[in-house]
């Protein structure tokens, strides 16, 4: 149901228009008077309309358009004769500078029309499609292009994010749980962002604790220049993401770029599990993300890096207790990035030891930089000094063509210990036709090459035996409408000690008819490898919200299973699945998931049991609170370096739109815009549906643009409303009939009546008195006192009134 009283509501009026001018200017319309009677529809009416398309007087949301260009939803003003009214709101919201002699425009009881200040401004009503077009001199309007310092900044606030997962099993009389808690707490204040970043893991009586780093930052705008101080992770394009304690001085890309944030951006990493499994990510020993997937490939996205310049090390746990571990080169993580504006690196601290490392901690100085040379060569170049250590390097990257590229890299180490290394890399990547890319990578380190944090290696058996010595990856994709896409990726890397290991993966998938068909093939060897693994799925929907996948896999190691999972979203808030699948052995195992967003919180849980009797279950909860000088606003998404705090009156449970996704407002209206793009322009909406029926927002979006630090108030002004549907009879009991006009106490019109005896009213006053004409010019009245009705789960209240002549 509209909230708005315009004649849209009448419906079908613009089918008996004879002729209608939709041009800027005002123009007579002339309607049929025997097709308007013919259709039920009061002739007066025509006469409210005769001059120009127009609104009923009063408030309504309109979609605003300046001088050919959107401009969101307005709450916008119309007078008693439908023409729309000039006010501060409206002018702010059309970015139409209000000029000095414009009177009074904040005085919500005079109406301002655009002869009376805006000279040569033209305004087009379309009440059929809740739409207003102005047509602005240029000189009025705001500039539309950002200043270089229209972001907001400063604001305090604190935080507190979560990730808690607990996974527990048993079978055979033996139960076993798994705990992991990742925590972040911190704070910004006058563009400083400080964070310290924990977690903590439990597993058969062994528990273990690690800060993964307390740090501070800020940036610098003059000099678009981020600085970072504290436990920190070095990044450059040339270094290892060495842990330190010190201090670190970067370019500020998403200043220069506006172009987001987020070191891991872009990185995925997939795989596959053979049954509903956890999976941990690991760079340089530590746990930087870890999740829950279900039984089939999987691919993580946007990973949490500490460094790009370290491998990831990926290891799936499987439901039976099973472990398998891969490894993704350092090259792969790294995508070749020509064209990107050349950066620098500043570093100077001490090397971080963590628990167990009794290895000294030297001090250490880096620096590095990038150059441009056109828009097809960067050069980089480097050095780094400890007390026993100096590294230097040196890196290239070649656009060939518009669509292949080529990159090579060197360093060199040189410690009492082992003298001189070296590590080589070379990566290419090339775009061979439409759909069809392909890419190469390969590194080779000598025995004697060390990162900073190698230092001291040495002195602890066996642990360079660990490192990769040489390796190699390429990969292929195609992908197009007919034959679907197709990827394949082959690493292979050799460790000291000359074992090698490898990896082929190939998959493709394909859309028919709605439904999605995928295969994969996957083959690793080495020590732990479980020989080729297949995998097909066929994904069949059941509707908007419902699915059904049935799958089956074949390894040399589980033999062949089946099964098939059924999906539902049942709101943007709660969805689940059930799934079972059957080995070859017989045996079938079943299993569910609940996936639920109850406003405050992430919640994920699942449940398995197996034919054996074996069990398990598991739970995660994300979220994070906003500390701030009014109390705790919870939202079910990690805070990160930018967020917003949003504010709709005293109104609870409102669903606002946010970049992060959709929040709801708690008791005192209060919500949190989890994550704001540094730099970048993000839109803010309230979705008036969720608004109580008594009050509506004068302005239901607005815009931010804030830099990185800062928290914004978002303020959403609310006012209150009173919406009627009224059923009205006449004194003889009959509903009057549709179409009749509806006035008000002075005689201006209203609306009309949309149905047999309804009568919709977005703005009631307290006392009702309307006056509805029925046929052959009758007039007749009524009246209700609307504090007195009941109240309603429905967005507007009911009441059955009887019209009587008078």
């Amino acid at each position: 149901m509209s909230h708005s009283r315009g004649w849209n509501q009448a419906g079908g009026f613009a089918l008996v228009m004879l002729a209608m001018e939709t041009t800027w200017g005002e123009a007579l319309t002339e309607f049929d008077q025997s097709v308007l009677k013919a259709r039920g529809i009061d002739p007066k009416v025509a006469r409210h309309f005769a001059h120009a398309p127009r609104f009923a007087a009063g408030r309504t949301r309109v979609a605003l358009q300046v001088n050919g260009a959107p401009s969101g939803l307005v709450m916008a003003t119309f007078d008693e004769a439908g023409q729309l009214c000039f006010d501060a709101n409206l002018l702010d919201q059309a970015a139409i500078a209000a000029p000095s002699e414009l009177p009074a425009i904040a005085d919500a009881a005079q109406c301002v029309r655009s002869i009376e200040g805006l000279e040569g401004a033209q305004v087009q009503l379309d009440p059929g499609k809740q739409q207003v077009k102005l047509l602005v001199p240029t000189d009025l309007l705001l500039p539309s292009v950002p200043h270089p310092r229209t972001w907001s900044t400063g604001g305090m606030a604190g935080l507190f994010n979560y990730d808690a997962l607990l996974l527990a099993s048993s079978a055979a009389g033996q139960s076993s749980q798994f705990r992991s808690l990742g925590t972040e707490l911190g704070f910004n204040a006058g563009d400083w962002v400080v964070r310290s970043r924990h977690n903590y893991t439990s597993f058969q009586g062994v528990e273990r604790f690690e800060t993964l780093y307390t740090q501070a930052s800020r940036t610098w705008e003059r000099f678009q220049a981020n600085v970072q101080l504290g436990q920190l992770n070095m990044h450059s394009s040339l270094f290892a993401g060495e842990a330190f304690t010190g201090l670190q001085i970067l370019p500020e890309m998403a200043l220069a770029l506006r172009n987001g944030e987020g070191l891991g951006a872009g990185t995925a990493v997939q795989g596959v599990a053979y049954s509903p499994a956890r999976v941990e990510v690991r760079q340089s020993g530590m746990v930087i993300y870890t999740t829950l997937v279900p039984s089939g490939p999987f691919t993580l996205r946007d990973l949490p890096l500490l460094s790009n310049r370290l491998d990831l090390e990926v290891s799936v746990f499987e439901e039976n207790g099973e472990q398998r571990d891969f490894r993704v080169p350092a090259a792969n993580v790294r995508p070749i990035s020509i064209g990107a504006l050349p950066g620098y690196g500043i570093a100077a601290g001490k090397v971080r030891r963590f628990d167990g490392d009794e290895r000294e901690a030297p001090s250490f100085f880096a620096v590095s930089k990038d150059w441009q040379w056109g828009a097809a060569t960067q050069l980089s170049s480097g050095l780094m000094g400890a007390g026993q250590y100096q590294s230097l390097g040196w890196g290239l990257q070649q656009a060939l063509t518009r669509s292949s590229a080529v990159s090579f890299q060197q360093l060199s180490s040189r410690t009492p210990q082992s003298a001189h290394g070296r590590e080589l890399q070379a990566t290419f990547s090339t775009a061979l036709s439409l759909g069809l890319a392909a890419s190469l990578t390969a590194s080779q380190r000598s025995r004697g090459f060390r990162h900073l944090a190698d230092t001291g290696l040495e002195a602890i058996a066996d642990e360079s035996g660990s490192r990769s010595e040489r390796q190699w990856g390429a990969s292929l994709s195609h992908s197009d409408l007919r034959w679907g896409a197709l990827f394949g990726s082959l690493t292979r890397y050799t460790v000291a000690g000359g074992q090698d290991r490898s990896r082929i993966s190939t998959s493709w998938s394909r859309a028919f008819s709605g439904a999605n068909l995928s295969l994969s093939v996957q083959r690793d060897s080495g020590d732990i490898a479980r020989g080729t693994g297949l995998y097909a799925n066929l994904s069949v929907p059941l509707g908007r919200n419902r699915s059904l996948n049935t799958y089956a896999r074949h390894d040399q190691r589980s033999g062949l299973r089946s099964g098939a999972r059924y999906t539902e979203q049942l709101s943007d808030t709660l969805g689940y699945s059930l799934g079972a699948d059957r080995s070859d052995t017989g045996q079938t195992d079943f299993n569910g998931r609940l996936n639920a967003l109850p406003r405050y919180t992430s919640v994920d849980l699942g449940y398995s049991r197996s034919g054996s009797g074996a069990s398990s279950y598991d739970l995660t909860l994300r979220g994070g609170v906003a500390i701030h000088e009014k109390g705790l606003t919870a939202s079910p998404y990690p805070l990160r370096d930018t967020f917003g705090l949003l504010k709709v009156g005293e109104a609870a449970g409102v669903k606002v739109s946010t970049p992060q996704g959709p929040v709801w407002t708690d008791g005192g209206g209060r919500a949190v815009a989890a994550s704001l793009p540094a730099y970048q322009t993000s839109r803010i909406e309230i979705d008036t549906v969720s608004l109580p029926r008594h009050l509506d927002v004068l302005n239901g979006y607005q815009e931010v643009e804030a830099g990185r630090g800062a928290v914004p108030r978002l303020d959403f002004s609310v006012g209150s409303v009173r919406r009627l549907m009224l059923h009205v009879r006449t004194a003889e009991g009959d509903w009057v009939p549709k179409g009749a006009s509806v006035h008000d106490s002075q005689g201006e019109y209203l609306t009309s009546v949309v149905d047999a005896g309804l009568v919709y009213l977005a703005d009631a006053p307290d006392d009702v008195r309307l006056q509805v004409m029925l046929p052959d010019n009758r007039p007749c009245q009524l009246e209700l006192d609307a504090t007195r009705l009941p109240g309603s789960s429905l967005s507007y209240a009911t009441a059955e009134v009887v019209c009587r002549a008078g």
